[in-house]
């Protein structure tokens, strides 16, 4: 991927040193340390080499996490990256298996540190910082789900709309896998008719995964029968549509 073109330029005629500017779209390895490597030939070339522990650890936490919140459907597998799509900027477009983008898991790293740091200075830094957190924490989610899904017996579409929707239940934001019929009928069984979303409060901690495991297994059981008779799912999404369509022609 070409990213443009970046001249370098002295840091200070006494510094010694050079710098060069990166896109911005490459913010999120601030403070990340690089690999520094230099390869000869008829074209040189020189190679900054992120260290991305930061982010596989990130992931790492979260199937722990979700290991816990699904513990009454079955066992989960230990995490392994092969299952996945790793990337480092996040894509739309996929098949089998689901993406993981180290930019996603790299904010996420970034955000818990200011959480950290702020609480233990009474400062609303994390506060002020949490919607692109919540976003990236919502992709990341879903996209282990999937996977989680897969394992459980979930196959295809019915897999890929359990990530979407549990992510939801989790962070009480959408992300965009055009499942807003199931997210909307997970919510309704797990939170029950009238009640807003509410994302958990500490998602890196075991308390709420623990307490929404019997909600999970809920959501979980109409999946799973939504696939052995996909036509059930068919028609329940025909009226939901229907019904939102007519809802919003009368406004």
């Amino acid at each position: 991927m070409h990213l443009g073109t970046r001249k370098i330029r002295s840091a200070g005629r006494t510094s010694g040193s050079v710098e060069i500017t990166l896109p911005t779209m490459l913010q999120v390895l601030e403070g990340t340390k690089c690999q520094l490597l230099v390869r000869d030939g008829p074209r040189p070339e020189i190679v900054l080499q992120p260290d991305l522990s930061a982010a596989q650890d990130i992931f790492q936490k979260l199937w722990n996490k979700i290991q816990i919140g699904l513990g009454e459907i079955g066992d989960l597998p230990d995490f392994s990256l092969a299952d996945f799509t790793p990337t480092f900027f996040l894509f739309q477009h996929w098949q089998e298996r689901p993406p993981l983008s180290y930019s996603d898991a790299l904010i996420i790293h970034q955000q818990q540190e200011q959480r950290v740091s702020s609480s233990s200075s009474h400062s609303d830094d994390a506060k002020n910082q949490s919607a692109g957190d919540e976003d990236a924490l919502a992709r990341v989610l879903a996209s282990l789900i999937v996977n989680a899904g897969y394992d459980l017996g979930l196959q295809s579409r019915i897999a890929v709309a359990f990530g979407d929707s549990l992510a939801y239940l989790v962070t009480a934001i959408p992300t965009s896998l055009g499942a807003d019929f199931e997210r909307g009928m997970a919510h309704r069984l797990f939170w029950g008719e009238s009640c807003l979303p509410r994302p958990f409060s500490h998602p890196f901690e075991d308390h709420d995964w623990k307490e929404a495991r019997s909600g999970f297994k809920k959501v979980y059981d109409q999946f799973l029968a939504w696939q052995e008779t996909p036509t059930t799912c068919t028609v329940a999404r025909d009226q939901w549509y229907r019904a939102l369509t007519a809802e919003l022609t009368t406004l």
